[in-house]
Order: structure tokens, then C-alpha cells, then sequence
């Protein structure tokens, strides 16, 4: 007896391609290339990658749009490029089909809902967003200079229970959407907004821990953290960094830029706090109690997150 073999299921870009030269007749090979790797989904949303569709001929066709969508089961289409190097790094992304740009992500059990052509969502800090779910901060005030749509101040309200949260931000329309991501997800009484810049903004001598999310330095609030942190308790700071990897030199795993980088760091803490508190004869000792890789931001580039706790000594 034979058994003929069932064919392999064609998986998202297969179909889309099928699709695709069903539409353009006059398909050519070398246009396969022009189509999406890979893509991120959410609701009935997909978002392109800026390194696709860049031919001309694709949007001669009216039937181009509605044919992608309908190869995604989307009902809408987004396309990202680079971020726009202004203060409020508002994402460079525009709606190419569909009717709203308003997007909710759910996301280790917390709902971010936010404009995609006015707000950023840190698709790839997943694994920061998952460690700090395993603080314990029930007894803690937190201060995040750099809240957006509350990527990190949501998982100190919702994972780390944190006794308060105040969230500085100075993109209105990131504040708009935070202030809404805090009732949707119910801790808004427990967490301050501050608009403005946090360097005017953020109140002194309030924190046991800052977090500053910041890429791809977050170093102009360096001296607003550590002004943010409890005088005569001290604290920690979550330092997020770009590093420039320029060579292969480890020590115990632990390359050779991430040391020179988190050691800058740790003494331009440490001399912040100490004209801080000059004054008051008070001298910290800062050490670092870890470094976290987040993910490669690019060609030879590394999103690292700096832990240092800080202590005051009286003299």
C-alpha cells in the first residue's frame, strides 16, 4: 500500500509570498529579499521591520496592503524605522493599514496600551522587566527618572509590590499613556507622575532605589539619582548603558568593556554623593552588585544594566 506524503503546512512568510505573486504576476526573484524576516504581532496588529517593502512597485498595487494583512490574519500594519534622535526618542513608526494606531501588549501579566506613532515599547527588555519582577520592594519607594509608558514602573507596582512608585517623564504623550496604564492595570494610587524633565522635576532625599532606563546613556541624571537617594540610608541605582564592544578580552566572563564602563560609573557615583553630602560628613562607599546583559543593541554593542548599591558612612 502507498501513502502519498502530506505536504509541509507553509509557515507566515511562505503564505505571504504565495499571496504576493498571485498579486504581481510579473513577480521576479530577486524580490523575495524585499520581503520581511521576521515581524512582532500584537491584537490584530503586525509591525514591520524597516528593512522590507522598500521597492517601489509594491504600493503601485491597491490590493498590496489588504493582501499582507490578510497573508498575517492582521486586520492592521505597522512598519518601525530608527528612532528619531530628538529628546522625547519618539519612535519613527507609521500606521500603513488600519484604522487606529492605539495598541494594547500584554506582557508578563501587565497591560501596556499606548499610541505606536507617539510612544516606544521595549520589545526586547523583556529579560530586565522579568528580573526586576523578582524584587522585593514592599517596603520601598522607587524612582524611575526615565517611566515612558511605564515599562519598568508597572513591574515595581504590579511583580515587586513596591510601596511607592514615583515615575518621572517628559514626553506628554508617554505620560498620557502611563497615567492610563496605571488604572487599566489598578496601581495608579499607588505610583506619582511627574511631567517635565527629571532633572527639575524629581524630589531629593526620597529613594531606596532608582532606576534609570535610559539608553543609550542615561548619565545627565546621573547626579538627579543620586541626589534622589536616601541620605542616610542610601539605596540602589539600575544604571542602564550602551556599551561599545571594541575587542574579545574577558575576565571570568566578563568582558573587558563591561568592567571599564560599570568602574566609570561607579566612581562618578561615588563622587556625586560625596559633594553631596560634603556638608554633612558623610562619605559613601558605592560597590557593584552586578551587571546584567540585556541584549545586543546592535553590531558590537551591548545594553547593560549596572547595579550599584550605595551606602552612607557618617565620618
Amino acid at each position: 500500500m502507498n501513502f502519498s506524503k502530506r505536504a509541509k503546512p507553509l509557515n507566515e512568510r511562505d503564505k505571504l509570498r504565495r499571496d504576493l505573486e498571485a498579486l504581481f504576476v510579473d513577480w521576479k526573484s530577486d524580490w523575495d529579499g524585499d520581503l520581511p524576516k521576521k515581524w512582532k504581532k500584537a491584537e490584530d496588529m503586525v509591525i514591520l521591520p524597516c528593512n522590507c517593502f522598500l521597492l517601489e512597485h509594491w504600493t503601485l498595487n491597491e490590493k498590496f496592503l489588504p493582501t499582507v494583512a490578510q497573508a498575517f490574519r492582521a486586520k492592521r500594519l505597522a512598519q518601525e524605522h530608527k528612532v528619531k534622535s530628538d529628546q522625547f526618542r519618539t519612535p519613527s513608526l507609521k500606521l500603513l493599514y488600519g484604522n487606529s494606531p492605539i495598541l494594547t501588549v500584554n506582557n508578563n501579566g501587565i497591560k501596556y496600551c499606548y499610541d505606536i506613532t507617539k510612544c516606544m515599547f521595549s520589545w526586547g527588555n523583556i529579560t530586565e522587566k522579568l528580573r526586576i519582577a523578582d524584587f522585593d520592594c514592599s517596603q520601598e519607594t522607587v524612582v524611575d527618572l526615565f517611566a515612558g509608558i511605564g515599562y519598568f514602573t508597572l513591574v515595581y507596582l504590579v511583580h515587586s509590590k513596591a510601596k511607592h512608585v514615583i515615575a518621572c517623564e517628559w514626553n506628554p504623550a508617554s505620560v498620557e499613556a502611563l497615567r492610563n496604564n496605571l488604572k487599566i492595570n489598578e496601581c495608579e494610587q499607588r505610583c506619582q507622575v511627574l511631567p517635565g524633565d527629571n532633572r527639575e522635576t524629581c524630589p531629593e532625599n526620597v529613594a531606596d532605589r532608582v532606576n534609570l532606563g535610559l539608553i543609550p546613556s542615561s548619565e545627565l541624571s546621573w547626579r538627579t539619582a543620586c541626589y534622589a537617594l536616601k541620605k542616610h540610608s542610601g539605596g540602589v541605582l539600575h544604571i542602564h548603558g550602551n556599551v561599545d564592544i571594541h575587542s574579545n578580552v574577558k575576565d571570568k566572563g566578563i568582558k573587558k568593556e563591561w568592567t571599564d564602563w560599570s568602574e566609570y560609573a561607579r566612581n562618578e557615583i561615588l563622587r556625586i554623593l560625596n559633594e553631596r553630602t560634603l556638608d554633612d560628613k558623610i562619605k559613601w562607599t558605592v560597590t557593584t552588585d552586578h551587571i546584567e546583559y540585556v541584549k545586543a543593541y546592535g553590531p558590537r554593542v551591548d545594553h547593560l544594566v549596572l547595579d550599584l548599591k550605595c551606602l552612607p558612612n557618617k565620618i
